[in-house]
């Protein structure tokens, strides 16, 4: 039976994405699991793999069309296969109109659209996706000045962000006039456009600064005897032949998890003026890409011990940042490391409707009295709890802050 290749849902905000090279053509014999094309969204570009072993029977979506979540881009099925036998998520949404009568309305608004595109002056109506629309009011493009590339004229994603471009550069060109009449050429500067990644996570950061009440809380954990304990867990899977990545971040995250369970308030979302309380703990590991920064979650963290814990943290990471299907959506809070940036304190953002996320900086040998009044050496780590004080007032997220502290300081308890 021929089965769909699905446009997947890469992220929790993604609703369409686009096409950007077919792997395979038509005709041509696939493995299931197999690469057979790649899409793209405003975050991230991703392979998509064949559902079942047979050969590409059809391209429904060229290079650069877009395409919702859960739309069928392709049909893989036998040689000689009838294609209307395939379908798809988005097509099973939609079934209360008949196949025909979807296509005849759908010639009917093109053949509609068509003659409106004829028109001249306000009238004029244009063909736009949702995220083309979306992108544009987000960019404060004016769609009428848009000339569309894609379909019959139709105006994608891409035509905004490269409207927006132009405007940037003409506007940063205009103010370099006013400003500098006379600018020498060693004078000039590189202006260049924005990423669609860098637009998605400059809108993202300001909708959190913008419509949630932030503050952060800054102390140090004693993770001297960590570091202890570090060493000797690694040597322990070494000799034992365990292939485990026992980094600081996951005996971090094993504490933060312990500790969302300690504090359940923490572990909360604001939507819509309910608060969603979690007793699960699905833990966003902020990760540094070239091109910007993701967020895979890692689900059920609450129920993984600390060796599991760092496969799946080594595993969702790892798949980010080599531009596979990761699961970007779905954290309950998340924790973001600077340590390897030589970053002591910093101010992380909130990743809304998250209430928390964790600041992580660069660990600090530091002279104090121990509990005779002699002085010691220890090593410390620079935490910064950055909390939506909407839903937390300073005394709970403290006491949450201290928590993970006491996990770290006493790392035996991790085991338990």
């Amino acid at each position: 039976m021929a089965t769909s290749i699905l446009m997947p849902k890469l992220g929790m905000t993604m609703t369409e994405g686009t096409v950007e090279e077919w792997l395979k053509q038509p005709g041509d014999t696939v493995k299931e699991g197999e690469g057979i094309v790649t899409i793209s969204s405003d975050k991230l570009t991703s392979e998509v793999e064949a559902p079942a072993d047979g050969i590409l029977l059809k391209v429904i979506k060229n290079v650069s069309e877009e395409a919702e979540v859960g739309e069928s881009i392709g049909i893989v099925g036998q040689a000689g296969e009838e294609v209307g036998e395939a379908t798809s998520t988005f097509e099973k949404e939609k079934t209360e109109p008949t196949a025909e009568v979807q296509e005849k309305a759908v010639q009917q608004v093109e053949n509609q659209s068509e003659g409106h595109q004829d028109m001249k002056g306000p009238q004029r109506k244009r063909r736009i996706s949702p995220a083309a629309r979306k992108k544009a009011k987000a960019l404060s493009v004016d769609v009428s000045k848009v000339t569309g590339t894609g379909p019959k004229g139709r105006i994608t994603r891409r035509d905004i962000e490269q409207v927006a471009e132009q405007q940037v550069a003409a506007t940063t060109t205009e103010e370099q006039v006013t400003t500098k009449p006379a600018v020498h050429e060693e004078e000039a500067m590189q202006v260049q456009g924005m990423s669609a990644m860098r637009k998605s996570i400059a809108a993202n950061m300001q909708h959190s600064l913008e419509t949630t009440a932030q503050l952060t809380l800054h102390r140090k954990a004693d993770i001297t005897n960590l570091l202890v304990f570090q060493k000797k867990m690694r040597t322990e899977a070494a000799e034992n032949n365990l292939d485990l990545k026992l980094t600081l971040t996951v005996f971090l995250a094993r504490a933060v998890t312990l500790s969302l369970q300690a504090h359940p308030e923490v572990n909360t979302h604001l939507i819509h003026d309910q608060l969603h309380q979690f007793e699960e703990v699905h833990l966003g590991i902020a990760t540094s890409l070239e091109e910007g920064l993701v967020v895979p979650v890692v689900k059920h963290a609450e129920r993984l011990p600390l060796g599991s814990l760092a496969k799946q943290m080594k595993h969702v990471t790892e798949t980010a940042r080599e531009g596979k299907n990761a699961n970007l959506s779905g954290a309950t809070f998340t924790i973001s490391n600077l340590g390897a940036q030589g970053i002591e304190y910093f101010t992380p953002i909130l990743n809304p409707p998250e209430s928390g996320i964790l600041g992580v900086g660069t660990f600090v040998k530091e002279l104090t009295l121990d509990e005779n009044e002699q002085v010691k050496q220890i090593t410390s780590l620079p935490l910064s709890l950055t909390f939506d004080h909407r839903v937390l007032d300073g005394a709970p997220a403290a006491e949450f802050l201290n928590t993970i502290a006491h996990y770290l300081a006493k790392p035996y308890l991790l085991l338990l």
